[in-house]
């Protein structure tokens, strides 16, 4: 079967806890060469790792992250999404994750929508966090929004980054390259087409989707000639690519 890079969604969300340390840790123990996760900004100006603007889905408490403190945040319980998970585990600065994220291959840091001058204390320190840990060989940094590439190419302009694209942009591509990335990650990239694939590849560049939760989705991915996939179900993949 066709080499094809998988990476654990936000750790490995179907599994445990997303964007958790206790999810990291997951995810390095079933295989998972490559992992992604998200980064904001919190009320007292620290990164920590989660997706949404509120603590309200991932956690049993309530609040916006811009709002709380780092140290508020990571005494919350956050398995609300996973409630099976049989410890407590809260909300971890971007330092505690990478404790843990440091050993994988591959390490997606997505900077989520924010106000311009957040963005660019994300990009900053993101950016000192790599350096300080030497992870530029496995850091590649990603958004959906191209004002935090930007941002990021001119503080790091050798490091690699990932434009985000839905299915209904008709000018990814485009955009990937006149922001200087590396690679195009396809979101919900079954809605979009071979022939979208093709073109990156053809521009030069690597391309990514998700998310591929199904060996269907696998396949797709697979027959498209895709670099990699982001899946909340890893271990499902990791096994039917062991095994085919």
């Amino acid at each position: 079967m066709t080499a094809i890079e998988i990476v654990g969604h936000r750790g490995a969300a179907g599994e445990a806890p997303e964007n958790t340390l206790a999810g990291f840790a997951h995810a390095r123990s079933i295989g998972v060469a490559g992992v992604e996760f998200d980064v904001r900004l919190s009320g007292d100006s620290q990164l920590v790792v989660i997706h949404d603007a509120t603590v309200d889905r991932t956690t049993y408490s309530s609040g916006t992250v811009a709002e709380l403190d780092a140290a508020e945040m990571a005494a919350m319980d956050a398995r609300r999404t996973c409630p099976s998970w049989p410890e407590p585990t809260g909300i971890p600065t971007l330092s505690e994750a990478l404790d843990i994220i440091s050993s994988f291959e591959a390490i997606q840091f997505e900077i989520k929508s924010d106000a311009a001058e957040r963005l660019e204390r994300v990009a900053e320190g993101l950016v000192t966090e790599i350096r300080a840990r030497s992870l530029e060989r496995q850091a590649s940094v990603t958004s959906f929004d191209p004002v935090a590439i930007e941002l990021v190419r001119r503080i790091a302009p050798d490091l690699s980054c990932a434009f985000i694209s839905r299915p209904t942009d008709p000018e990814a591509v485009e955009t990937a390259l006149r922001l200087g990335c590396t690679q195009l990650n396809l979101h919900l990239y079954r809605e979009t087409s071979a022939d979208l694939v093709r073109s990156a590849h053809d521009a030069g560049l690597r391309v990514g989707g998700g998310p591929c939760d199904t060996i269907e989705d696998l396949e797709c991915a697979i027959a498209w000639s895709m670099d990699s996939v982001t899946s909340d179900n890893p271990s499902l993949l990791l096994k039917h690519l062991a095994t085919a």
